[in-house]
């Protein structure tokens, strides 16, 4: 394992978890492996995928994620490749046939793939040594990220002879774990959670009854600048946030644009302050993050140590702080019952839904949620519409498109062969889309073209957004444009159906998964014990007595057990000498989190990354735990034998009592 580990990723040394997960793997077993991002999930199963003798199938949701990781794959020379619909039919042949001649060894695909006959003919004749299932929380109905198009991929698998399944997933509670399992048709399925402890980061919880509450809190936390992010429930949070403390705004509401802009400025600043709704976090990799603070009570703790552990990924002492307001907790239980509507509500649509289709002679009908929800008594607003609209989907009902693919009519006026002379050189971008749309449709703009505005846009050379304004500019004038429907166009599959086929027991069951998973974060919210041993408990990892020692509750219990300094023994003077030594050999330019994983031996991703597993100080203290080395620096700071270098950032250097002490260890004072 070690050998292929270096001819095909280039490293000596596995991170945590990983050797053992891989020999459980290669040992043909089947897994459900649940780490948090970042923890090297990835190689887990493209290492023995690459060793085993066929090939091995990645189903993935993101087709982005998917391109990400094939790109990055291949840039090492590892034969990958990928089906999904953003290549052409030409390219998903030559990837088919590329898997059976065993030029290809580990096949990425969308879900969806699995009901294209190609794909079901390769399995048929050429079935894979092993199945992949990442980001498997999507196949639970309890999970996050429920996708319908996961359901049939245990039935697949049974179906073509595939003999072993792995699924991974970053967050799956006991419940999610086990529908993993049972929806792949492997209950045997051993699960392997590990890699969630964070000691480097301080877990807290103030309570906040009002709106001024929590400004005031994060007004005091942010008196002490550190790169930070606020986390809002909703635009309308967000912009509040952004508008109180002059920061950085992103939510889904802003343009592609606007959004990218904000991003860069986060990554880029150096102290940036960032307020943001969930949309904010994908592919977001800056490891530096000191502090992130939930303005409102998340929904789930699988969404809250998502989103606060995109703190402190550097190893370096970050906090992690929720505003508690017990108000958020009715806001969140209305949009748990507007997220999973009731049994009549779904009746009501769908009968809705059968007269519309009949008085308009049309199966796929334009109508948005809101013009839906007028017509309505029991959705009571769109949100809730919208959610009885999924609950066909997913039943077969009907079938919804992408607002990205409704078109629209556009029609070029005036001579069309001048306006392509008067615009030929495309210095502005009205030029470049007149130019090239005329390049490419020709005479029958004249007549009128149907198409997306992503078609356009690709076609012009410019983002979506771009398109849209120069449209607007054009319109009446070189152009005529009958913009596309707004919203999603509905599909009806199966008028004939009956809507007592809809498990609405199962709908009734969900809703109160949702309201469980509510209460779990108003428990954590309450607990006395150490909070981040409360949510590695909760994602199935074995705490054992394990506590973070810096969580509020942790900092409570020591506090009130401490009373007075206490005389080191021998065996902590040589601790202690060993982390002075390990301080003054790093010499400034890490913090204590770092510190505490070199001399703990932790293979962590960043540790590895930066080679400090090849430092002399490497496994010094391995015998102790990462936060209990990390106690031993708390103390040793509060004791003014090591010091940050500057108070904006955590790197710790010896002062002149440490040194003396790194010297005669015996002057070591009680700390």
């Amino acid at each position: 394992m070690l050998s292929a580990l270096k001819k095909y990723f280039g490293f000596d040394r596995f991170l945590d978890n990983q050797e053992h997960i891989i020999a459980k793997i290669m040992n043909g077993d089947d897994l459900c492996v649940v780490m948090p991002t970042g923890a090297g999930k990835s190689l887990c199963y493209q290492l023995p995928g690459l060793m085993k003798n066929g090939y091995t199938i990645i189903v993935s949701p993101l087709i982005s994620l998917m391109k990400d990781q094939v790109d990055h794959l291949r840039a090492k020379n590892i034969a990958a490749g990928l089906i999904n619909s953003s290549i052409s039919f030409a390219e998903q042949q030559k990837c088919i046939s590329d898997v059976i001649t065993g030029k290809i060894k580990l096949l990425y695909v969308a879900p969806e793939r699995f009901g294209a006959f190609s794909f079901r003919s390769m399995l048929e004749n050429c079935p894979p040594e092993m199945l992949i299932v990442d980001e498997a929380h999507c196949i639970s109905q309890w999970g996050h990220d429920f996708r319908p198009s996961y359901l049939k991929i245990g039935e697949f698998a049974a179906q073509f002879r595939i003999k072993q399944i792995c699924a991974f997933t970053a967050t799956a509670t006991p419940q999610v774990r086990r529908d993993i399992k049972t929806q792949l048709c492997r209950e045997n399925m051993e699960i392997v959670a590990a890699g969630f402890k964070r000691p480097n980061l301080a877990f807290s919880v103030q309570q906040c009854s009002r709106q001024e509450n929590k400004f005031a809190a994060i007004r005091e936390l942010l008196k002490k600048p550190a790169p930070t992010i606020i986390y809002g429930a909703t635009r309308k949070n967000v912009e509040e946030i952004a508008e109180e403390f002059d920061c950085i705004a992103y939510h889904a509401g802003m343009t592609d644009d606007e959004r990218q802009k904000a991003q860069d400025r986060f990554m880029n600043d150096s102290c940036p302050v960032l307020a943001a709704t969930n949309a904010f976090g994908m592919g977001i990799d800056r490891k530096d993050v000191r502090r992130v603070i939930h303005y409102n009570m998340p929904g789930s703790l699988e969404a809250y140590y998502q989103e606060a552990g995109r703190a402190g990924r550097d190893g370096e002492n970050s906090e992690c702080v929720l505003l508690f307001s017990y108000a958020d907790k009715f806001v969140h239980e209305f949009m748990i019952e507007m997220n999973n509507p009731p049994q009549e509500a779904v009746i009501e649509l769908w009968e809705l839904l059968l007269r519309l289709s009949h008085e308009k002679n049309t199966i796929s009908l334009e109508m948005s949620a809101s013009d839906l929800a007028s017509m309505l008594t029991h959705c009571k607003n769109e949100t809730m519409v919208s959610s009885s609209l999924a609950v066909l989907e997913k039943n077969n009902f009907i079938e919804r498109g992408y607002r990205t693919q409704n078109t629209g009519t556009i029609i070029f006026g005036g001579n069309l062969h001048q306006l392509a002379g008067q615009h030929c050189l495309e210095k502005t971008q009205r030029s470049r889309f007149i130019s090239r749309m005329l390049k490419y449709y020709g005479d029958a703009l004249a007549h009128g073209i149907s198409c997306t505005y992503n078609e356009m846009a690709g076609i012009a050379g410019l983002t979506v957004d771009q398109t849209k304004r120069v449209i607007r500019a054009l319109n009446g004038d070189v152009l005529n444009w009958d913009a596309p429907f707004a919203g999603r166009s509905i599909e009806i599959i199966a008028s004939e159906k009956n809507i007592s086929e809809v498990d609405f027991k199962k709908l009734k069951e969900k809703f109160d998964f949702e309201l469980e998973r509510l209460q779990q974060v108003i428990k954590y919210t309450n607990t006395y014990k150490c909070r981040q041993a409360f949510l590695i408990d909760y994602f199935g990892e074995n705490v054992k007595d394990w506590t973070c020692s810096s969580c509020d509750c942790c900092s409570h219990d020591r506090k009130s057990s401490v009373t007075a300094k206490k005389p080191v023994s021998s065996a902590d003077k040589i601790t202690i000498s060993i982390i002075l030594k390990a301080v003054d050999h790093f010499n400034g330019r890490i913090g204590a989190g770092k510190i505490s994983a070199i001399l703990g031996g932790s293979m962590r991703a960043d540790i590895v990354e930066w080679n400090y597993d090849r430092s002399p100080m490497f496994g010094k203290l391995s015998f102790l735990k990462q936060n209990t080395i990390m106690q031993y620096l708390r103390r040793l700071e509060a004791a003014n034998l090591v010091r940050r270098i500057n108070s904006d950032y955590p790197c710790l250097e010896l002062t002149a009592n440490g040194y003396k002490c790194l010297k005669n260890p015996e002057s070591i004072p009680p700390l």
